[in-house]
């Protein structure tokens, strides 16, 4: 269950900021450099909202989202700019601050589960949002030939489906360029009566390192 602190933020601000929408390549990306670049791709920082959905429960709020080689920042605050919640992640443990409570444990999982009621897979959303897919995942092209939709295939992150849109063109720090999601929305299929859970993520600024 999402927990109350998130609840006040509610649906009526959900991903409405004003922002230019990237309208994705002209012509068709060669999807192995495409995919190649992506994976290069280990420090990035992205900007925007992200959504909350579970059942009738939904809450909204700003994200900022700073990754370094798997060590990662992840701080949602509301439209007043105070922090909410606030995960830090590096190899030796993981931090979570929320509701002027501190939680540590070795890995983020428990800890967003023990605050929001989901179970999400940290490590494969690291690639996910970027629209990589990882080994044994399924997935479906755009007609342009980038990531369109995806679906897990780890034995440990089953039942969640992403689906891309708004692809922009971003720089890496090495002078390549590649083409990020703008938009994403991941679903996991709950178990029979139990509501799905679905995290909406609409991404205004993309910074690679």
């Amino acid at each position: 269950m999402i927990r109350n602190f998130l609840l006040f933020c509610m649906v009526s601000v959900l991903l409405s900021a004003c922002a230019t929408v990237p309208k994705g390549p002209e012509h068709a990306v060669n999807l192995t450099a495409q995919l190649h670049n992506i994976a290069q791709v280990q420090q990035w920082q992205m900007r925007g909202k992200i959504a909350f959905r579970q059942g009738k429960e939904a809450a909204s709020l700003n994200l900022v989202w700073k990754n370094d080689s798997g060590d990662f920042d992840f701080r949602l605050t509301n439209f007043l700019g105070v922090t909410m919640v606030n995960l830090s992640v590096d190899q030796n443990k993981s931090v979570l601050e929320a509701d002027g409570e501190t939680y540590v444990d070795a890995l983020p999982e428990p800890l967003i589960y023990q605050i929001t009621g989901m179970v999400i897979p940290v490590e494969p959303l690291l690639s996910w949002v970027k629209g990589l897919p990882l080994k044994n995942d399924t997935y479906t092209l755009t007609e342009k030939g980038l990531v369109d939709t995806l679906k897990s295939g780890c034995t440990t992150c089953q039942n969640w489906q992403v689906n891309y849109g708004n692809y922009g063109r971003v720089n890496t720090a090495k002078d390549k360029e590649v083409w990020l999601p703008h938009s994403i929305t991941l679903t996991q299929s709950a178990a029979s009566g139990l509501p799905n859970t679905q995290l909406k993520i609409k991404i205004y600024q993309w910074t690679l390192n």
